[in-house]
């Protein structure tokens, strides 16, 4: 995957260098590098989508509590 930055007429270097960085972190390059390069047994693949899941539930579970009260309210 390449990122390209184009330069616009008056763009100083450090201004193209930032562009990149910003680029750079939003498309989580790093992450994907880490999880590349390591190793990861399956069974810590499987406690990440457990954890995951779990998380999601709660964030759900937050959201329809917080509709019921405002609801009633």
């Amino acid at each position: 995957m390449a990122l390209i930055v184009k330069r616009k007429k008056g763009e100083t270097k450090d201004d193209l260098i930032g562009k990149f960085r910003r680029v750079f972190l939003e498309e989580d390059i790093t992450e994907e590098i880490k999880k590349r390069t390591a190793y990861q047994k399956p069974s810590e693949k499987r406690y990440e989508k457990t954890k995951l899941n779990i998380w999601r539930k709660k964030c759900r579970r937050r959201s329809k509590n917080s509709r019921i009260r405002h609801a009633s309210a």
